[in-house]
């Protein structure tokens, strides 16, 4: 087994860890800010991302659902990737570019909270969702990048939190975002418990 190659795994994904809480703290309490502020007036949270991304929604998702560490009552999430009849009628009938556009569409409301999750930013279907947020009044964005933010950057306005994790490896990124994951449902846990 290559113990050294298993080792520097980890430390590359400490360092990783490490660097991005040091330089994303203050944008993750801020967005921690927004979720709970739309949580308190009871709208919901909205989250999407592709692949591995997807299943972190899911995971998100679920976390705020149902609960993370402690017991608390149930929050309004929805991770946009768990719906494959409405992911593939879209594919099928408008674009792929829309799958997620088309559910903020439909289902966000004013004062919701619209959660991308793309390790490159570079996902035109996660655009087309933020596109589709910024229709909605007062619909906040909150992005996890990494790289140097993709295009996605671009259609975040100023009320919106870019988390971008100092990396260029995806699964670097990739763990750095799961960690912000659980940093986020500690903080929403700590509010509401």
């Amino acid at each position: 087994m290559p113990i050294p190659e298993i080792l520097n795994h980890f430390k590359d994904s400490a360092a990783t860890a490490l660097r991005t809480g040091e330089h994303l703290s203050e944008e993750i309490s801020r967005s921690a800010s927004h979720v709970i502020s739309t949580l308190e007036s009871g709208g919901k949270i909205l989250i999407c991302g592709n692949g591995g991304s997807a299943a972190d929604a899911l995971h998100f998702s679920a976390e705020l659902v149902v609960r993370f560490e402690r017991d608390r009552r149930a929050l309004a999430a929805i991770a946009l990737s768990a719906d494959t009849a409405a992911i593939t009628a879209t594919g099928n009938d408008f674009d792929f570019n829309q799958i997620f556009a088309r559910q903020v569409e439909a289902l966000g409301r004013t004062d919701d909270h619209l959660i991308v999750i793309s390790t490159s930013g570079n996902s035109e279907n996660i655009s087309a969702a933020v596109i589709a947020a910024k229709n909605i009044s007062h619909m906040r964005v909150t992005a996890l990048t990494g790289r140097d933010g993709g295009a996605l950057k671009t259609f975040l306005g100023h009320e919106d939190v870019e988390l971008r994790v100092p990396s260029e490896s995806t699964a670097r990124i990739q763990e750095a975002h799961a960690i912000i994951i659980h940093v986020l449902c500690t903080l929403v846990d700590n509010h509401f418990a």
